[in-house]
């Protein structure tokens, strides 16, 4: 009768002493416990979207009158057509502040979230809708306001400037489907414009 208990004793102090070795082997023992678990997690973490990288300054940067005058020399522009055109992108930025913070506001909703619920699936669904509504009306506003400045240049003015509007449209597309996560061909990014586009 007495050995029961001591039998009871002896297997309780193995398993005492077992205890601390096999929790080490559960965190992975020998220095890989937790610095093994953050660095699964920063893996995972970095793999995860983080949403569109565009911000209103990227459309300032990508104004077409701004780069009109970047190339005043190669369109042979006048001192007058120069202030001209600084005075047209002036009021260019000044009509779409709004716009442009409304696009680094849009831009942090549609971050996505590390474990996605309904609402944050509604929540990206609004705020990419939104977005493209708000590019689309920068792109309309450069667009409308470049061709008014390119009516005023002489006819050569005009070849040079729709030459290099053509090109300057080309890296604002590829800068937009870089930035907004879209990709040529999948319906991401608006069609095919006209000069000015951004």
């Amino acid at each position: 009768m007495t050995r029961v208990p001591m039998v009871r004793a002896a297997v309780l102090a193995v398993v005492l002493v077992a205890l601390p070795a096999v929790a080490s082997a559960q965190r992975g023992g020998g220095g890989r416990g937790m610095g093994s678990k953050d660095a699964d997690w920063k893996a995972v973490a970095g793999d995860s979207p983080k949403g569109p990288s565009i911000s209103g300054k990227d459309f300032v940067e990508a104004s077409p009158l701004a780069m009109l005058l970047d190339k005043k020399k190669q369109l042979k522009l006048t001192d007058a057509q120069v202030t001209g055109i600084k005075a047209a992108d002036e009021k260019l930025q000044a009509a779409n502040k709004e716009r442009y913070l409304l696009v680094d506001s849009l831009k942090k909703q549609m971050r996505p979230s590390v474990a996605p619920s309904a609402e944050d699936e509604a929540r990206l669904a609004v705020a990419r809708e939104s977005m493209q509504g708000v590019v689309r009306d920068i792109r309309a506003s450069h667009d409308a306001d470049t061709k008014e400045v390119v009516a005023t240049l002489d006819a050569d003015q005009q070849k040079t400037a729709t030459e290099l509007l053509e090109k300057h449209q080309e890296k604002v597309q590829k800068m937009l489907q870089d930035k907004l996560g879209t990709r040529p061909g999948g319906g991401g990014g608006p069609g095919r414009r006209g000069p000015g586009t951004v």
